[in-house]
């Protein structure tokens, strides 16, 4: 845990378990969904990854420092595919997502080693409950989630809801590494091949209505 005055950590590793309440999905259908979701970041670049063994993986890798995104999704040996998000391309994929009444609380507690602060998060337009976010400043990304609902929030999220292509999970972290982070760990796969933004959603929105059947 850090203490006031020390310098962000730099470079390492987060894992987070992922949780699907409300989604009424149960037993095998349940078996199917990825359990478990990487974050990986160096200075101000990061990569978020969600897959489920050989099935399939998805990657969002961001730079606060310049605004850039860039999505990737690979599906078994049928589909690998990845977009770079333009300006207007951002702004389609803030809007897509709910807008959130967040407000900082008095609580604060050490989650996995990193000191962090809880937030209230309400949606009015959802008529599910949201739980509290914790974000931490321990972290080298000081606007982690520009690009999403919780652009407010400074430093990196350790326990947060998530509600994207029509399903919603709670995401919170299980482990924190501090290790170096290599170039090549961003690397993009050679055999993606680059489409507009809008068909990539398409096709991950596809997915994730199968897996929710």
């Amino acid at each position: 845990m850090l203490s006031c005055g020390k310098s962000k950590i730099q470079e390492g590793e987060l894992t987070y378990g992922i949780e699907y309440p409300n989604s009424g999905v149960s037993g095998f259908m349940l078996a199917m969904l990825p359990d478990e979701m990487s974050l990986i970041f160096k200075g101000t670049k990061m990569m978020t990854t969600i897959k489920k063994g050989k099935m399939f993986t998805t990657q969002i890798i961001t730079d606060e420092s310049d605004k850039s995104i860039e999505m990737r999704l690979i599906l078994g040996k049928e589909k690998l595919i990845y977009t770079i998000l333009t300006p207007e391309d951002i702004k389609k994929l803030q809007a897509s997502q709910p807008v959130y009444k967040i407000q900082l609380t008095q609580k604060e507690d050490s989650l996995k080693g990193l000191w962090a602060k809880s937030y209230s998060v309400e949606c009015e337009s959802d008529a599910i409950e949201n739980g509290d976010a914790w974000f931490t400043e321990d972290l080298a990304p000081t606007d982690a989630y520009w690009f999403t609902s919780y652009a407010s929030i400074k430093g990196v999220p350790l326990a947060y809801d998530v509600e994207r292509y029509d399903v919603f999970m709670r995401i919170e972290i299980s482990a924190f590494k501090q290790r170096e982070i290599l170039e090549k760990e961003f690397e993009r796969d050679p055999r993606l091949t680059l489409v507009r933004f809008d068909e990539y959603e398409a096709e991950a929105q596809a997915l994730f209505d199968l897996l929710m059947k």
